[in-house]
């Protein structure tokens, strides 16, 4: 029988791909254009973009890790189980 705790796991690590693939979408472009030097030019400016680059550099170093530990849950947990298990993680899961 299909291990819910597996299909959960799967779903989870997709969505947080997608995540990732959303938010750097959002923000490397803004980090790129304040590096440019090219949208504004100034001290403020300079630290601003050093404060957006650190931002998007911990969202993705986040990211990265919930991806890495999802996918070592997910290498862990087994496609098939009994009818059994499969029970108890639909309750647990509340699905």
């Amino acid at each position: 029988m299909t291990n819910p705790l597996h299909t959960f796991l799967t779903r989870l690590l997709t969505r947080v791909h997608q995540v990732q693939d959303d938010l750097g979408k959002k923000m490397d472009k803004p980090t790129a254009n304040m590096a440019s030097g090219k949208v504004w030019t100034s001290t403020t400016a300079k630290e601003w973009g050093g404060r957006l680059n650190d931002q998007c550099r911990a969202y993705n170093t986040g990211l990265s890790g919930l991806s890495e530990e999802l996918s070592a849950m997910l290498a862990r947990t087994p496609k098939t189980c009994s009818e059994a298990e499969a029970k108890q993680w639909r309750i647990e899961l509340g699905e």
